[in-house]
């Protein structure tokens, strides 16, 4: 069992490196920026040369006694989820990536398949514990003020159409390399019944529709990116049965272990001890699966005048429980 968080392959990386690797983390996520650009210090143009990138990546985080598990595909790639015009150069990208990560032994490719980035999804802050403020989200509170559509709208079936192409494009050479991909849900998960938010169709907010995403190319390197937080935030979704389900199929690959405050259509982003969620729980869970992979933080309160506090406390309290639990 890991402890993962994030990095950005930027001047700040070793830094960053030796504060996740004295607060205890075992491995790291790395960003990749969205899809190929004239002059990035990310060069994945060829097969060969997102080898030799991944491997400096590699060898740079165990410098810091860490391992690199995880590259994330999070953002932009709109080409791929539009499906534009771009959409193959992008894709090529990946495959890059893809290769170069088997080459060098990094095992997980985190993605999304979401036209907005969820903070244009997000209501007001609300007030928090002590002097921390909540992430938060009311459907009724944000009709009021929508965010800017998608221009033009794109409807759930043919961002389901666009994911398929994608899929077929990159798991098998993803299942050649030994890496698995890992689908966040979509955030919010929006219920059936309801119009997409700004006009951008929802295509992961609940299970029927991952098993529908597992079966266009049935393989282990195309499974789930499990955030406790949106699976909690379903309608309806027991998270303990969800862990439960996911794990008996072996689709999680990856956990962003976070805790909320009810579900959609109103929901907060807590602290991970005082949400609806209980962690312990939670954890002997993912135990009792015979899950083994990264747990990872992930949408932390917004804490005042001290923007690591909310990190330790985090993986302190996550080393806990995996100690309590696993052990």
């Amino acid at each position: 069992m890991y402890i993962q968080d994030k990095v950005a392959w930027n001047a700040e990386i070793d830094q960053k490196l030796t504060l996740l690797s004295t607060l205890g983390v075992d491995c790291v996520a790395l960003e990749l920026p969205d899809g190929p650009r004239a002059g990035s210090a990310i060069d994945l143009s060829t097969p060969e040369a997102a080898t030799a990138f991944f491997k400096t990546a590699t060898a740079k985080v165990q410098a810091h006694g860490m391992e690199l598990r995880t590259v994330l595909a999070t953002s932009g790639f709109d080409a791929i989820k539009r499906g534009l015009s771009g959409r193959d150069r992008e894709i090529a990208w990946l495959l890059n990536a893809v290769t170069g990560m088997g080459a060098a032994g990094v095992p997980i490719l985190a993605y999304n398949f979401k036209l907005l980035n969820s903070k244009l999804l997000r209501s007001q802050p609300t007030p928090g514990r002590g002097a921390a403020t909540y992430i938060s989200f009311d459907y009724d509170e944000y009709l009021k003020k929508p965010a800017s559509p998608v221009t033009p709208p794109v409807p759930a079936e043919q961002v389901f159409d666009n994911l398929s192409y994608f899929l077929k494009a990159l798991v098998p050479a993803a299942e050649q390399a030994g890496v698995r991909m890992a689908l966040h849900p979509d955030d919010p998960p929006v219920p059936r019944g309801l119009p997409p938010l700004a006009g951008a169709g929802h295509i992961a907010s609940n299970f029927e529709q991952y098993q529908k995403i597992f079966d266009i190319v049935p393989s282990r390197s195309n499974g789930m990116l499990f955030c406790q937080g949106c699976v909690t935030e379903m309608q309806g979704v027991d998270v303990y049965d969800a862990i439960r389900h996911m794990g008996a199929i072996d689709k999680i690959v990856m956990v962003h272990f976070r805790n909320v405050h009810g579900e959609f259509p109103k929901f907060q982003e807590t602290f991970v001890d005082n949400g609806d969620v209980d962690m312990f729980r939670a954890m002997q869970a993912y135990r009792d699966v015979g899950f083994k992979g990264p747990f990872s933080l992930d949408h932390s309160p917004m804490f005042p005048g001290a923007p690591v506090a909310n990190t330790a406390f985090m993986i302190g309290y996550l080393r806990a429980l995996i100690q309590a639990v696993y052990r």
